[in-house]
């Protein structure tokens, strides 16, 4: 009965509307769950024995129209009877939906993603409200999954093959004016003028009138619409996810569940899409992408870095250094409403930073992310300086500068004589010590790291870095700062290079050793591709800058008995100018942005061929790039750099795209079995020397046949 509604209220007018408005209990989003969808069922059951002339579906919640399913309970799931059973709910209730009689609205803001999107596919109509918050997709495969509520099949029909395709198989989302260009929504309207032009689409229902839609071309029609031309498409896309579908099997699975409701009408596509679904739920892959979903959500509560303290009001914050960083922690800051002073000590080098602020800011706006509007007053909010006087008041300061610790120090002092004693402020290095630096101000517990990585509108993490004296109220103002500009924060100790670069570097140095000992570059940077990383190690050395990896050498030389042969290999490379991608030469030969073939850096004289792998093992070269990962994040682990496993894993994900579909460094020792981790290490440290040595947690795992996910936090510091 309707009136035991608990997630949904349902009010009709005199015009013959129902509107029906979700408000999930106890949850910040809209999500679907079992009782969400036996209020739906509810509802429908009232509106089939009385059907309004128009039903509207939209949200209660200021935070967006439906967020998906309920990972919590997806990750619940046991056995695949239990799958099929809530894919035949989803599929029976949305199916009720698409047959009733009346016309059905979707009012969309903000997020529309997954099983929300798939809800509103059912729904004859779709209006969205055009601002920078509202998301329509299907983002399952980046969790493992396929859309599993119909999305397979009602999206192709709406929008056509390839952008379906595209949606599905990439995870992306579309804006609503791009929505409504693809005709998946009738009308996308802007905020202030949203609710009018929702009251005229309703009236327009109720009168009968039809919905225009975007004419489409004929090739898309062709390729689209016609058998010949999806048969070309659907080989296309086959051919696009080959490698990697070996590592996500979720992204044939959902092309073959569209292929199949495009091939037979009725009810094969959605029994196709039920097993594909049920097919991929269980795989260690899913597994992975869904505990980093939820080590995401974990990272971003506040109470999981620090308890009982709140974090103080950010109404100003300066950004002292206007490089390539300082400009993009300027323009990130603003993006998300703070007020910004950005300063250096140049007119010239202030007006570079403010141009980079700009183009960034155009290009959210050509993506849709900012109206032009939005995008100026933006701009206005960042204050360009030379001076100390705009600093005046700020709530933060975040450094920037060069990355020397004498520079930084004197910045700090001058900051800490220029600035109140309750300002926050944090460095952005990416490895020197917060603690020595912090050694310059009088007020050291108000001093941290915050380190950004590049680049910074698009890299997801930032290590929130405790120095030796920062306060847990310190702590908690950054966390809640990260938070706002929409990144995920990560608390680690202050120690060399933190938590990333740390775990990092090992695997970068192992690779310039293999190619001094004979094995050629494309051997090296292939085998950590076809492990899962998004670049080969030499490539990521050319991107980082081959002067920088210079430097971070001599950092990291107090944690390695065995520096080796690399930091003079770098020296060499400075010396001679291959600078990396920045100079058009480092391991590879550029073009602009296009890298082109290896130089004589990369391409040993005598080349040896290293040990090949059976199927599902890992070659010699993987084990020497990925066994000190994983043996440098467990070290991380063991003397306190991070907490908890998960941590490790999450930052090496977000900070560097370690394999997402591994979980992690490890995540990957847990699967391929800890007690194995150790014993080939202890090979490799006999072969090659004591850098390979495991680290004591690793061992006293091992020797208790235990793994990171089942003993790790009862066992660190051990």
């Amino acid at each position: 009965m309707t009136e035991n509604l608990k997630h949904l209220r349902i009010e009709r007018d005199a015009r013959g509307v129902a509107t029906l408005t979700f408000d999930v209990q106890g949850a910040p989003f809209n999500v679907f769950n079992d009782e969400v969808i036996g209020d739906l069922r509810s509802v429908i059951d009232d509106i089939e024995r009385d059907p309004p002339r128009v039903v509207v579906f939209r949200s209660g919640k200021a935070s967006g129209f439906f967020a998906g399913a309920d990972v919590n309970r997806i990750q619940q799931l046991e056995h695949a009877d239990e799958v099929r059973a809530v894919i035949d709910a989803g599929h029976s209730t949305f199916a009720r939906i698409e047959r009733l009689p009346c016309p059905t609205v979707a009012v969309i803001h903000g997020p529309c993603l997954g099983g929300g999107m798939e809800f509103a596919l059912a729904c004859r109509h779709r209006v969205a409200r055009d601002d920078a918050s509202t998301k329509l997709g299907l983002p399952e495969t980046s969790l493992g999954l396929i859309p599993g509520w119909g999305g397979t099949q009602r999206l192709p029909r709406l929008v056509g093959l390839r952008q379906a395709l595209k949606m599905i198989l990439e995870g992306t989302n579309l804006s609503a004016s791009k929505a409504a260009a693809v005709g998946l929504v009738d009308v996308a309207a802007p905020a202030d003028s949203f609710d009018a032009t929702l009251e005229q689409f309703v009236a327009d229902r109720l009168n009968g009138r039809s919905v225009r839609h975007p004419t489409r071309k004929l090739l898309d029609t062709l390729l689209d619409a016609t058998s010949p031309g999806r048969a070309v498409v659907l080989a296309s896309a086959r051919k696009k996810i080959a490698k990697k579908a070996r590592d996500y099997p979720a992204l044939a699975a959902a092309l073959h569940a569209v292929e199949v409701g495009l091939r037979t009408p009725g009810s094969a596509g959605y029994h196709a899409e039920r097993e594909g679904f049920v097919s991929v739920v269980f795989t260690p892959v899913a597994k992975s992408l869904i505990g980093l979903f939820f080590q995401r959500e974990k990272a971003r509560k506040p109470s999981t870095w620090v308890r009982g303290v709140k974090p103080a009001t950010m109404r100003k914050a300066a950004v002292v250094g206007a490089g390539t960083m300082g400009a993009g922690i300027a323009q990130l800051l603003a993006f998300n409403g703070v007020p910004v002073a950005l300063k250096d000590i140049s007119d010239d080098i202030v007006a570079g930073g403010m141009k980079k602020v700009a183009a960034l800011t155009d290009a959210a706006v050509s993506k849709s992310l900012l109206t032009r509007a939005d995008g100026e007053a933006l701009v206005r909010r960042v204050t360009p300086t030379t001076e100390w006087g705009p600093l005046a008041g700020c709530d933060l300061v975040i450094e920037a500068v060069v990355e020397r610790e004498d520079v930084k120090r004197t910045v700090f002092k001058e900051l800490a004589e220029k600035l109140g004693p309750d300002a926050v402020l944090a460095s952005n290095t990416s490895a020197l010590s917060v603690s020595r630096i912090a050694e310059s101000t009088p007020h050291a517990e108000r001093v941290a790291g915050l380190h950004f990585f590049n680049p910074v509108h698009r890299m997801q993490l930032v290590e929130v870095v405790r120095g030796r004296d920062t306060d847990d109220a310190t702590v908690a103002t950054l966390v809640e700062l990260v938070r706002k500009v929409g990144k995920v924060p990560v608390v680690v100790a202050d120690s060399p290079g933190f938590l990333v670069n740390r775990t990092l570097f090992p695997y970068l140095d192992e690779a310039v050793r293999l190619v001094l000992e004979g094995v050629p570059g494309e051997e090296v940077d292939r085998a950590a591709v076809r492990f899962g990383m998004p670049m080969g190690p030499l490539e990521l050395l050319d991107q980082i800058g081959i002067d920088i990896a210079a430097d971070v050498s001599k950092t990291f030389a107090s944690l390695t008995s065995d520096p080796g042969p690399v930091p003079e290999r770098f020296a060499e490379m400075v010396a001679a100018g291959a600078l990396g991608k920045k100079a058009g030469r480092g391991f590879y030969q550029y073009d602009g942005d296009r890298r082109r073939k290896l130089t004589a850096w990369a391409t040993p004289k005598r080349a040896r061929k290293p040990e090949g792998a059976a199927a599902g093992e890992l070659s010699e070269v993987q084990m020497r790039l990925v066994y000190p990962m994983i043996n440098e994040a467990a070290k991380c682990l063991e003397t306190g750099v991070v907490a908890e496993a998960w941590m490790a894993d999450l930052a090496m994900v977000l900070g560097t795209g370690f394999a997402p579909f591994r979980g992690g460094p490890l995540r990957t020792a847990d699967t391929l079995g800890v007690a194995r981790v150790v014993r080939e290490l202890d090979e490799l440290r006999a072969a090659h020397g004591p850098r390979f040595e495991p680290a004591g947690l690793l061992r006293h795992l091992a020797d208790g046949g235990h793994g990171f996910y089942t003993e790790a936090r009862a066992l660190a510091h051990v």
